[in-house]
């Protein structure tokens, strides 16, 4: 498939609704996908790697150098020239979600298709600041019965509510920067939205901007996501540049959009491939609290990647039975 054989492509994404959120989530259970490696990806750190990691975060936060740390790591594959456009909408296919992003830089050979459930920050026409993150995941059920268990089993997990209510606090304090004192609520706490692959953990707090403080500033103050970071924010960064083996990049960032009329809508850069220069990566982690165990927290950061590899995987497939 290439944008060169027409322009349906473009015409598809050019016609592409946005519904609400609530229409993204996915109620049908997914058969099972390829790991990361049987996709082809090469990871940066072995899994003996990544659990010595967690480990080293494990001690930092019961020597009290940090309350959770979000540990990530990056898998990258060689996929040469291949439509991005294409790519980007197999992904939308494969893992909708109310975040998802586009953004080709053809002058750079670079392009990044983001398929991510979670909001970093809006704020409306009404000045009302809202933050929705994500923090605690569990992989879907392969059958009825099993998906309804797994999701019994993360809405009352012990481990996954205190990852999730860390960064509840931690976001109240950063709004707390740039909204009227006393505004600051949480509507939405530790609800349990399902996707295609994974049921995740979901609160959401809002806030009243201070009339005095710019899009910049509301944005400056909660930026990079707590969820992506840990608690406390800076000594977190500053602990996780120690352990993590390169730069993060668009990963754990932020995609959205600044408006004419002062309003916002940024996401949480998930769930998202990165391509450039022919090579494919793709970002993964998780939290870590007290109560982690390093092999679980591996497993969970597998579990994060299997839509965006496996997207690619199939798409790759794909293009050649085409090609053919």
């Amino acid at each position: 498939m290439s944008l060169h054989e027409g322009q349906a492509p473009a015409k598809k994404l050019l016609g592409l609704k946005a519904p609400a959120a609530k229409k993204f989530k996915v109620d049908r259970v997914q058969p099972v996908m390829h790991s990361p490696s049987e996709a082809g990806f090469v990871a940066e750190k072995s899994r003996e790697q990544y659990m010595k990691d967690v480990e080293k975060c494990l001690k930092l936060i019961k020597d009290g150098k940090s309350y959770e740390l979000c540990l990530t790591t990056q898998m990258r594959k060689k996929i040469g020239q291949i439509d991005h456009l294409g790519l980007y909408l197999k992904l939308r296919e494969k893992n909708p979600a109310p975040y998802a992003a586009w953004l080709n830089f053809s002058k750079e050979n670079l392009c990044i298709c983001c398929s991510s459930p979670e909001r970093f920050l809006q704020l409306d026409g009404y000045g009302i600041l809202e933050a929705m993150l994500i923090k605690g995941t569990i992989a879907r059920g392969l059958t009825k019965e099993e998906d309804e268990h797994l999701k019994f089993q993360l809405q009352y997990s012990e481990k996954e509510q205190s990852e999730n209510l860390m960064i509840v606090d931690l976001l109240r304090n950063d709004l707390g920067r740039v909204c009227e004192p006393g505004s600051i609520h949480v509507p939405c706490l530790i609800d349990v939205e399902s996707y295609a692959t994974v049921h995740t953990m979901v609160s959401t707090i809002r806030g009243k901007k201070q009339p005095k403080m710019s899009p910049v500033d509301c944005v400056r103050a909660p930026f990079p996501g707590g969820t992506t970071t840990g608690a406390p924010k800076l000594r977190s960064m500053e602990l996780l540049d120690a352990i993590e083996n390169s730069s993060r990049g668009i990963y754990s960032s932020s995609i959205g959009f600044f408006s004419y009329n002062q309003t916002f809508d940024l996401n949480i850069v998930i769930r998202t491939i990165v391509i450039h220069d022919g090579e494919a990566s793709i970002g993964g982690g998780g939290a870590l609290v007290a109560l982690s165990n390093p092999e679980s927290e591996y497993e969970e950061m597998i579990l994060k990647t299997r839509a965006t590899v496996n997207t690619v995987l199939e798409f790759q497939k794909e293009s050649i039975l085409d090609y053919e």
